[in-house]
């Protein structure tokens, strides 16, 4: 039998199945990234795969993968951060798999279960709607319904209005109301495991995955026994496991639950028509719910205030540090609650009744044990915070989360037996691999670190300014938009300007306004009414605009062309660790005797560095500059960290007068 990695090679070799496509171009990293793959998938070894923009990373994994799952019968899972790139390879590139290799083989899309239509709960609720819902709720089941008919995969994302929470929990797929057993044929979430369960690969993304991770020993876990991963967008995985290890339990969703059973404004619920007493218990339960966490608002605001010396409003994150930081009144109406409800399942006239009323007991429950775990803070190595709703927002939500997932994640994802596969743009700091391995536990993992297809001496100039004040200092601010500008007018807008403080981007923003409107160019901000994909199609539309962006624009930018010729950073992109978790990081660094700053806050610092870089240049033929305004890169000595992370380049040093020195990379 001819190996995978062989027939890998050949697919993507001058001569291949790929070469016959209109537009190829060979590229020998994606050959070698390929056939690494495939070696790793059929030796059964775990591989991480730095792949620089523009090798065509997405094929490079998809054919040996199928591959390997039509010749070892084991599902290959591809999961990604974004819907726009699950949407990608299942719309774009699966077809052109098919293509390339004309095999026939069956690829599923999953997202979570809520995502789904539930037909069986629709038609229950439908029949008890008087009890249930309001007016304005009641249209909206209505369209649904309508919508129900007419829709292929039941998927709330193509509703194409966004339900009132308290509708979609009603319908949408739920333990204990959704199951094989319980549903019909045209329920749409058992439609979709079907479709999981004949498929030879199923693409889903990283929160979906932790998420059935955590309940690898559940009825839920139909998928990953013998099974092989490629996460692509891998840069992510720290911070989507770390939330899918943690826990949230908000305000409004303990008010929602209680609300689901019966609110005492509307006078509606699955409780609507019990006794009087049964109400007063939700009413109860309300309330005190209400006045816990009002109390808990106001001892949060009296720490944030003593250790920050904000007014109220100010703080958004507020780290408890130690336990029981209020005392616990609402656990017992929960669990009185949780008693009645218990009586009306046994006593339930139907089995749809009894196992709506199930599922509600259980989410009380749950939001019961999640609010104890957070005053009592059991766990050690866990991080426990609150976060405060913005503006008049009453909302607030107790998180907690582990202070690092490495020996979490490591031992359940690198197993034996079976292949993990990792690949991203940007994995490594000055090429190497140590800290994104040490963060997730990958331990002795084989890597493949390829060089980009990209001739950056020839498509890419570095701009660093030398006389500009550090960012700390009071002069920075108001030497910046200056300086924005000088650089604007070098490409006449095109330009990506990348910030990480929203107050100086808005500030900045305000005092160039004027004079974009002299150069004739449109100034796009975000932060306003404008969601990002308008601005990114706007700016693409105008190539002589400007866009002024924030942590989002960091990544998963793709403009490729005239449209973005300069991307400017104006400050090196070093987290302030005032987020709960960062700070119980840096700290646990210092207490086992590292260097926060060399260990945690650098390098985090260098990746995102380089993932704003890599909006510059999409395609081989892209020219552009990127331009730093901030000094540190030049006069730190950690700066040559992110000057000897980024490829080989022209570099340019220009000065506040317009007076430049040329030097290569490697001269600095």
């Amino acid at each position: 039998m001819t190996s995978i990695a062989h027939i890998a090679s050949n697919v993507f070799s001058p001569t291949g199945a790929l070469a016959t496509l209109t537009g190829y171009e060979h590229r020998p990293q994606q050959e070698t990234m390929a056939r690494a793959i495939a070696e790793a998938l059929q030796n059964q070894r775990h591989l991480i795969v730095e792949a620089p923009t523009g090798i065509g990373k997405t094929l490079a994994y998809l054919v040996p993968s199928i591959l390997y799952a039509l010749q070892g019968g084991r599902k290959a899972i591809v999961s990604t951060h974004t819907k726009n790139l699950q949407d990608q390879i299942f719309k774009k590139d699966i077809p052109l798999v098919h293509a390339i290799l004309d095999k026939d083989f069956r690829v599923a899309l999953l997202k979570g279960r809520r995502n789904y239509l539930c037909t069986t709960r629709l038609r229950n609720t439908l029949s008890s709607t008087g009890s249930l819902f309001e007016r304005e709720e009641l249209e909206q089941l209505n369209r649904i319904r309508e919508w129900a008919v007419r829709t292929t995969d039941g998927d709330v994302e193509n509703l194409g209005f966004i339900p009132n929470s308290r509708v979609w929990d009603l319908v949408c797929s739920e333990k204990e109301v959704c199951s094989s057993a319980l549903c019909k044929t045209d329920c749409f979430f058992q439609c979709a495991k079907e479709r999981v369960r004949s498929a030879h690969l199923i693409i889903m993304n990283h929160a979906l995955f932790f998420n059935l991770l955590q309940m690898h020993d559940s009825d839920d876990h139909f998928i990953f026994e013998g099974d092989f991963v490629v996460f692509d967008e891998a840069q992510t995985l720290e911070s989507v496991a770390t939330s899918g290890l943690g826990k949230t339990i908000s305000r409004n969703q303990t008010l929602g639950l209680i609300h689901k059973l019966y609110n005492s404004r509307t006078k509606k619920g699955l409780l609507a028509k019990e006794e009087r007493s049964v109400r007063s218990q939700c009413r109860e339960a309300e309330l005190e719910a209400e006045q816990l966490f009002d109390t808990i608002r106001e001892s949060v605001l009296r720490i944030a205030l003593a250790a920050f010396r904000h007014p109220a409003g100010v703080v958004r994150e507020v780290r408890i540090r130690q336990p029981y930081l209020v005392a616990n009144t609402l656990t017992g109406p929960l669990n009185d609650l949780q008693t009645v409800m218990q009586h009306l399942e046994e006593s339930a006239e139907t089995d749809t009744r009894k196992q709506e009323l199930t599922a509600a007991r259980r989410s009380l429950w749950e939001a019961d044990v999640l609010i104890r775990e957070f005053l009592e803070q059991p766990e050690q190595d866990f991080t426990y915070w609150v976060e405060l709703g913005g503006g008049r927002s009453e909302n607030l939500t107790l998180c907690t989360s582990p202070t690092e997932i490495a020996d979490r994640i490591g031992p359940k994802l690198f197993r034996r037996n079976t292949s993990v596969i990792m690949t991203s743009a940007t994995l490594t700091v000055e090429g190497r691999l140590n800290y994104f391995k040490g963060r997730i536990g990958a331990g002795n993992v084989e890597e493949c670190v390829l060089d980009s297809p990209f001739d950056h001496m020839q498509q890419m100039r570095l701009t660093l300014t030398r006389d500009i004040p550090e960012p700390d200092k009071r002069d920075y601010a108001k030497q910046l938009p200056t300086r924005i500008l000088q650089n604007i007018d070098r490409t006449r807008g095109k330009a990506l300007v990348l910030f990480t403080s929203n107050a100086l981007m808005q500030s900045v923003a305000k005092e160039i306004l004027d004079d974009f409107e002299e150069r004739d160019l449109q100034l796009l901000v975000q932060g306003g009414d404008t969601q990002r994909h308008e601005l990114l199609e706007e700016f693409k539309r105008d190539i002589h605009s400007v866009l002024f962006g924030l942590d989002s624009f960091w990544m998963g930018v793709d403009v490729p062309g005239e449209a973005l010729e300069h991307v400017i950073i104006t400050r090196l992109p070093f987290a302030v660790p005032n987020h709960p978790l960062i700070e119980a990081r840096l700290e646990l660094i210092e207490k086992h005797g590292g260097n926060a700053f060399m260990e945690f806050t650098l390098p985090e610092a260098v990746l995102k560095f380089r993932q704003g870089v890599g909006r510059l240049l999409r395609s081989r033929t892209d020219k552009g500059w990127v331009t730093i305004l901030d000094s540190r890169i030049l006069t730190k000595r950690y700066g040559r960290t992110f000057i000897s992370s980024i490829p080989r380049c022209l570099v340019e040093i220009i000065a506040a007068s317009g007076e430049t020195e040329f030097l290569p990379i490697d001269e600095l």
